[in-house]
C-alpha cells in the first residue's frame, strides 16, 4: 500500500511528483507542515496583543503571513530574497521541497537550516511579544 503526502490545491505536483512518507525529505515535510499552524497561531496571538481589535488582527495576520512573503519573493536583489526567506510561508515551502527532484533554487536560495530557524524564531518572538505587551498594558 502506498502512502502519499497530500498535495496543495491548484499545484499539480508541488513536491516534485511521487512523494512517499518514507521517501527523501518526507519526514521533514510532515514536520514542517505540522509546525505551520501553531506558528501561524502564535503570530496571530502576538498581533492580537498588539492591535487589540478582532478584524484588524485577522487582516494584519493574513497580510503578514500570506501577502508580505509575496512582496519579498523576488531574486533581483539579495536583501529582498533574504527578507523573503525570513518569513514562515517561504520557510515552509523550502522544507517541503522534495530533495530528490530537480528544481531551480534561484540566485539566492533558502537553506534548510535557515528555514528551521525561521520556524523556531517566529513563534518564540511572537510569544515573547504577546506576553510583554499584555503584561505591560493589562497588569
Amino acid at each position: 500500500m502506498r502512502h502519499h503526502v497530500v498535495q496543495l490545491a491548484g499545484d499539480p505536483q508541488p513536491f516534485g511528483g511521487d512523494r512517499r512518507l518514507g521517501g527523501p525529505g518526507a519526514a521533514r515535510a510532515v514536520a514542517a507542515s505540522a509546525l505551520l499552524a501553531p506558528v501561524s497561531a502564535l503570530v496571530g496571538m502576538a498581533v492580537a496583543a498588539l492591535i487589540r481589535h478582532a478584524t484588524g488582527t485577522v487582516v494584519t495576520t493574513i497580510g503578514v503571513l500570506l501577502l508580505l512573503p509575496a512582496l519579498f519573493g523576488g531574486d533581483t536583489y539579495r536583501w529582498v530574497a533574504e527578507i523573503g526567506h525570513a518569513m514562515p510561508l517561504p520557510a515552509w515551502q523550502t522544507l517541503t521541497l522534495n530533495p530528490a527532484t530537480d528544481y531551480d533554487p534561484g540566485r539566492y536560495p533558502a537553506t534548510v537550516t535557515g528555514s528551521w530557524i525561521v520556524l523556531a524564531a517566529w513563534p518564540l518572538t511572537a510569544a515573547v511579544t504577546a506576553v510583554a505587551v499584555v503584561h505591560r498594558r493589562d497588569l
